[in-house]
């Protein structure tokens, strides 16, 4: 069965007049599972360009600024740089760094490179573990840390930051994620625009240096 998300209220004692407000007729709305819309991308990538890190649309430019990733995402905007490439240096081999900062030991086989590991490897970790010990008032802080970096990595690696092998993600964010309550002092909504950013210029590129060997190769 799909799963949906439902965003009304838990306990409605709490709000006495919720019935009245206009949130409810959105909390009775269940959102199914979310797909890429293919085309829709395709066609905004050859609208992308380069130059002016703008859409050019029929009525005219449009960009996305960090204002509008603050707001959507609710990630800061200011703080310290994300910087990986100096991570990089700092921090090796990364399994034993998973395994250390999070308990979750990756098969070889589970990894590509040095660094990248197969996502469903880790939420299939993380489903396992808060199957046979959900996280409870009791549950001991270094536990509740540990399955946080999981789900704070698989947000990094497969959302915030994703790429277009489909499955992999990154270990090179752990170096971000110790110890974890320095997470939130960085600036997380500008390196997600600059990353967004990169990958339509490169998604761009690549795209019309295809469109021209087609051309070419034609006449």
């Amino acid at each position: 069965m799909e799963r949906v998300v439902n965003l009304g209220p838990i306990d409605r004692t709490l709000l006495l007049s919720q019935h009245e407000h206009k949130s409810e007729l959105l909390w009775k709305v269940c959102v199914g599972r979310m797909q890429y819309h293919r085309a829709l991308v395709t066609a905004m990538v050859e609208r992308w360009r380069p130059e002016t890190h703008c859409f050019h649309l029929p009525f005219g430019e449009v960009t996305i600024t960090l204002h509008d990733v603050q707001v959507l995402f609710g990630l800061r905007i200011d703080g310290d740089a994300v910087y990986i490439q100096d991570a990089t240096r700092r921090i090796r081999p990364w399994r034993t760094l998973l395994e250390t900062l999070t308990g979750c030991i990756i098969a070889p086989t589970d990894m590509d490179g040095a660094s990248r590991v197969r996502i469903h490897s880790i939420t299939g970790y993380l489903r396992d573990q808060l199957q046979v010990d959900p996280i409870r008032d009791a549950t001991l802080v270094e536990r509740v840390e540990r399955i946080a970096r999981l789900y704070m990595l698989v947000i990094l690696g497969g959302i915030l930051f994703s790429n277009t092998s489909g499955n992999l993600i990154s270990l090179q964010y752990l170096a971000f994620l110790d110890p974890i309550h320095d997470v939130g002092k960085y600036s997380w909504g500008s390196a997600v625009l600059a990353y967004l950013y990169r990958a339509l210029c490169r998604a761009s590129i690549v795209m019309w240096l295809t469109f021209a060997d087609l051309f070419l190769s034609f006449r």
